[in-house]
């Protein structure tokens, strides 16, 4: 749509540092683009680099450097949403930066009426091996080693080959200090490692940087921000107004260098025999992925960037944008970053460390191979509505691929057929060490994830969903849907004197346990059981079936109490102490979809969000608390709009959807998908066929949108003056499921 023109992004003037960058990608690739001083700076990475201790690695800064003081207040940089890329406008120099969405590469295009000198440095951080206290919050960027009692950390360094016009780097994975075997030894299973899922085995990350008429000029000594660098620096070998520097990315489980040197070299000669055109294509990517869903909030004056849901629109766009640079890529977006991260001394400090952050450009809370579940399904849950469900199988894919090991610490733990995926997993199925604990050998992790389940039901359910909106095959996911149901089953036999089951122990998310009956598994089990039941025959045998109609019969009931004089729900059958600050009893709200607008007794619901707050932590806006997305379908609209306006307000960075670090990062990604979660619920709502339409929404703020539902169906609509403007339903007897529930 044209109008994603008024959402582009464009300052004057240079920035600060890499907290003043804004977000540049496609396929599986992000970058940092900035200026500063008197350089263009790039910070570039790539999903899947993970090295010997599970931290997630950039390829490295890249950086233009004039020899002239050019950059001034003229100086201009700007997002070009709908398309994609950065141009850059310095005095008579134009750069156009952009990255492939067909292949893993990055481009910077310079062009200049006057020949300017220039050099051209490839920064690294990781010239030479470094050895981290095992004590070191540092090391909270891969839990797997932190604290470990055997050793200290080694993070081991790159390969780099410069040569003139061009520079090859790899990292290439040492195989006798890799975390994963560490984990499986101190977990007490030292048996299984070398059958288990191995992403770090072999595995090779690097990419080749083409500088075409440059010549190497040698290495200098440099330091950004808290950080020691070598700079290898390159310059034109003759005066010229143009240049074109491309950066093709690879990773590959191989002990062939070769072999994943050739591969990369292929890629830079396919994706440069028309080399125009791919830019083209890639621009019009951008233009389908922007057509293909959208939400426009039209401001309520004339000045738009003041105007409060004028940038919530807006800011739903650019992040959707940064979840769209990694669209192809193989690995989920991290939830704690995504692959737009900066220096952390920047940030200077955490709530969970009282030191600053004088860490390398590679840091981020919460690691970089394990994955915070709860964290990163609000990620994908916005993908539905939005359309982009060919990116959110890279979500069920990092289940799928370590299923044999969640099978496996099943049985072996708990002696039970199923699968069980902890809420902190690393990347290939085991709890990462740090929150499983060094000395433990129980496969339990700790207290506040210790019988905390719920999630692998919430992600089977993604699945269904996704196979609903989208009506593709999800075969390859049932033996991780069953498995999941399985472990309740196996882990939970005894039943009450009602024959229901006895869910003890238990978590009630983080937040309450040891308790007994936890309210979200419950609700889970309630929603995802009858879901399964109705999936077309192919999908269960009549074996699998009746096992999950006897456990439906065995999930106890949801459970009430008296709070306030009011009957609410309640989070478990036992009380608990507060350990956190989710609210498990709204989980029968969203995601498990137990109560909401068209289900019965939506006012229990209602209630028990106005009673549910047991201290202040709860009623936050920041990082992943989903309160809004709960108001949305509960159709809460003052509570609804004043949670939003905080949510997606902008950010305290130079780019507005750069939110964060709150509970995680920056940026932060489950910030930016609860966001988007409540504002498409609070235009449309689905319950089995019913589409509800403007369920939760303001009716004097004007907006336009175009979302889509089950049964591959899409809505165009637009709201003006507090009426229908116009509503283009495909197919277009999908129109008779619609349900009128707002203005």
């Amino acid at each position: 749509m044209a109008f994603h023109e008024e959402y582009n992004i464009r300052w004057y003037g240079p920035g600060r540092d890499s907290s003043e960058s804004m977000p540049m990608g496609g396929h599986d690739i992000g970058c940092n683009v900035w200026m500063e001083g008197n350089s263009v700076y790039l910070y570039i990475q790539q999903s899947g680099w993970f090295d010997e201790n599970n931290s997630m690695l950039k390829f490295g800064r890249l950086r233009l450097i004039f020899e002239e003081a050019l950059i001034g207040r003229d100086s201009m940089q700007e997002l070009v949403l709908e398309e994609g890329y950065i141009k850059i406008r310095i005095k008579d120099i134009r750069l156009i930066l952009w990255t492939d969405v067909q292949y893993p590469v990055v481009h910077l295009e310079y062009k200049s009426e006057k020949k300017h000198r220039f050099t051209v440095h490839y920064e690294s951080w990781r010239t030479r091996d470094r050895t981290v206290d095992r004590e070191s919050f540092e090391l909270f960027q891969c839990k797997e080693v932190f604290r470990c009692p055997d050793q200290d950390a080694v993070f081991h360094r790159d390969t780099i080959l410069p040569s003139d016009g061009l520079l090859a780097m790899y990292h290439a994975n040492q195989t006798d200090d890799l975390s994963i075997y560490k984990e499986f030894e101190a977990q007490g299973i030292g048996h299984y490692k070398y059958e288990a899922y191995n992403p770090q085995l072999h595995l090779v990350c690097g990419g080749l940087l083409y500088l075409p008429g440059m010549e190497y000029a040698g290495t200098r000594e440099d330091r950004y921000q808290d950080t020691p660098c070598t700079a290898f620096v390159y310059r034109p070998v003759e005066a010229a107004c143009k240049c074109h520097i491309q950066a093709v990315l690879g990773w590959e489980q191989t002990e062939d260098i070769n072999h994943w040197r050739g591969r990369l070299e292929a890629v830079y000669r396919t994706a440069n025999e028309d080399p125009e055109g791919q830019k083209s294509r890639a621009r019009k990517w951008w233009r389908d992925y922007f057509e293909k869903s959208y939400i426009r909030i039209q401001p309520m004056s004339g000045e738009k960037d003041s105007d409060r849901m004028w940038r919530i629109g807006r800011n739903y766009q650019l992040f959707r944008y940064m979840t769209g640079c990694n669209y192809f890529g193989y690995w989920p977006t991290k939830f704690n970053g995504g692959l737009f991260t900066f220096d952390p001394g920047i940030i200077k400090n955490t709530e969970w460390w009282d030191g600053e952050l004088r860490f390398t450009p590679d840091y981020r809370l919460w690691g970089g191979g394990s994955h915070t579940i709860q964290n990163q399904r609000l990620v994908y849950w916005p993908m539905l509505k939005s359309g982009d469900g060919e990116a959110m199988v890279q979500q069920f894919n990092l289940f799928n691929r370590a299923l044999e090991t969640a099978k496996m610490r099943a049985k072996f733990f708990y002696g039970v057929e199923g699968a069980f995926y902890a809420e902190q997993m690393g990347n290939y199925g085991l709890c990462n060490t740090c929150d499983h604990g060094w000395d433990n050998r129980t496969g339990v992790p700790v207290p506040q994830i210790k019988y905390l389940f719920s999630n692998n039901l919430e992600i089977a359910l993604l699945i269904l969903e996704y196979h609903a909106f989208t009506g593709a095959d999800i075969e390859e996911y049932m033996e991780f849907i069953d498995r999941v149901v399985m472990f309740y089953d196996g882990f939970y036999p005894e039943n009450d004197e009602n024959g229901k089951m006895v869910m003890y122990p238990a978590n009630a998310l983080e937040t309450y346990h040891v308790v007994k009956n936890p309210i979200d598994g419950i609700a889970g089990l309630r929603c995802l059981l009858p879901r399964l039941l109705e999936l077309p025959q192919g999908y269960a045998t009549d074996e699998r079936k009746e096992r999950w109609r006897r456990l439906l019969d065995r999930v106890p009931p949801v459970r009430t109490k008296i709070f306030n004089d009011e009957e609410i729900l309640a989070y478990a059958d036992t009380e608990s102490d507060i350990h956190n600050c989710e609210l498990p009893e709204m989980y029968t709200v969203f995601p498990y979809d137990l109560y909401g607008i068209g289900k019965e007794n939506i006012e229990l619901a209602e209630r028990t969000m106005r009673n549910s707050f047991h201290t202040e932590e709860m009623r936050s806006h920041v990082s992943w608390h989903y309160t809004g997305i709960e108001y949305a379908r509960l159709g809460m609209l003052p509570e609804a709009l004043e949670f939003l306006e905080r949510k997606m307000a902008d950010g305290p960075h130079r780019f507005p959807a750069f939110w964060g670090p709150g509970h995680d990062w920056t940026p932060d990604h489950n910030w930016g998908g609860t966001g988007e979660i409540q504002l498409q619920e609070m235009l449309m709502q689905t319950r089995g066929k019913k589409i509800y339409l403007f369920p939760c929404w303001p009716v004097w703020c004007d907006v336009e949108f175009k979302l889509h539902a089950p049964g591959q169906t899409v809505l165009s609509c637009s709201l003006k003056d507090g009426k229908i403007e116009y509503l283009k339903v495909f197919p277009e007897e999908r129109k008779a499921d619609i349900v009128f529930a707002g203005p």
